[in-house]
């Protein structure tokens, strides 16, 4: 299964990923995050629950250099 998770926008010293929906290929989770970032801008990031890896992180940036935005 692979986790869609947003960063908090906390002012906090260490990193805060929320869990926001699961998927069971990597190509939806990276597709729908990458939808969410364009939508949002906020930073995601698709993270396989099996093996506890960061698959991808996806930034509004990244996103706007995909689509030459």
């Amino acid at each position: 299964m692979y986790t869609i998770e947003r960063l908090n926008d906390t002012s906090s010293e260490r990193e805060v990923w929320v869990p926001e929906i699961q998927y069971k290929t990597e190509f939806k989770a990276f597709v729908s995050a990458r939808t969410k970032c364009m939508a949002t801008g906020k930073t995601y990031r698709v993270f396989n629950t099996q093996s506890k890896d960061v698959q991808c992180v996806i930034t509004l940036g990244g996103c706007k250099k995909m689509f030459n935005l």
